[in-house]
């Protein structure tokens, strides 16, 4: 089993990196693999809803929406990390998660979100 988190983080070492970090830990304990993927501090597309998706992803290949999306596609489970300024999901992780599960909807279609 593989759990693939997402670090929706500007800041590759923060605090957002430091409790994925500690979700892995405990799913290593329970021998469950895990990988971190950062999104980086590039600015992310909001999904425009043009209907041109690919059977790689989104038309939008310049930015890491793709790459997540052929992570997810050997993942077995997620784990979405966000820094929370205002008390909401950071602007760069809901566009880039937009665009992930409209492009790459088939590979997230059984998960289930939550908030701690």
């Amino acid at each position: 089993m593989k759990v693939l988190m997402l670090n929706g983080s500007a800041k590759p070492n923060g605090n957002t990196y430091a409790a994925l970090s500690e979700i892995g830990k405990q799913l290593e304990k329970e021998g469950i693999s895990h990988e971190i993927f950062q999104m980086g501090g590039d600015v992310v597309r909001d999904c425009i809803g043009c209907g041109q998706c690919t059977e790689t992803g989104c038309i939008f290949a310049d930015d890491k929406v793709n790459e997540f999306i052929a992570k997810a596609k050997e993942a077995d489970g997620f784990v979405f990390g966000t820094p929370v300024y205002y008390a909401h999901p950071s602007g760069r992780i809901l566009s880039f998660l937009d665009r992930a599960f409209y492009s790459g909807g088939r590979f997230f279609a059984m998960i289930t979100l939550f908030q701690a």
